[in-house]
């Protein structure tokens, strides 16, 4: 009887090891900056070069995609490849702001590339790793009446590695 409640106790300690709460698929976001450099996965700061008619962003800065894994039994972030992404972080807003009736929409553009795409919805896009972006513009989206309001332009300041 003791060699059951035993194998049962440890059959019950290895699920709850090996099940984990957390999203281990999908793509995340550093909340902050600070964060992003300390899993090292910062790459660079994009700077307001002009704010539009909303004043909404705090800031914005270029990280590699990375995932939660389970590795050991240990939860651990990992950066994917080949791809980077743009993260957004909302200013703390007024309660006349609701999320909930507008999209953001992006469109990203490279002064050799052009457009390189645009999503709604999220706050942060994924793009090639060898792409290099310097000039982004962000746009906002009302959904009751379809209007548009420009947040600003910001730039990348990475700087260019010349091999």
């Amino acid at each position: 009887m003791r060699k059951k409640v035993l194998f049962s106790l440890c059959i019950v300690v290895l699920i709850c090891i090996s099940c984990n709460e957390f999203n281990t698929a999908t793509p995340q976001a550093s909340s902050t900056i600070s964060n992003s450099k300390k899993n090292e996965f910062y790459i660079s700061t994009v700077n307001k070069l002009q704010t539009g008619d909303l004043d909404i962003i705090d800031s914005v800065w270029i990280e590699k995609v990375w995932h939660y894994k389970v590795i050991k039994g240990e939860k651990r972030k990992v950066a994917l490849s080949p791809n980077n992404q743009i993260v957004l972080k909302l200013k703390k807003i007024s309660k006349e702001f609701k999320k909930s009736e507008y999209l953001l929409e992006w469109k990203i553009e490279e002064k050799h590339f052009g457009n390189l795409g645009s999503g709604n919805g999220v706050f942060m896009v994924r793009y090639p790793k060898t792409t290099r972006i310097d000039t982004l513009h962000f746009l906002l989206h009302r959904v009751n009446d379809n209007s548009t309001f420009d947040i600003g332009t910001f730039v990348n300041v990475s700087k260019l590695v010349i091999k």
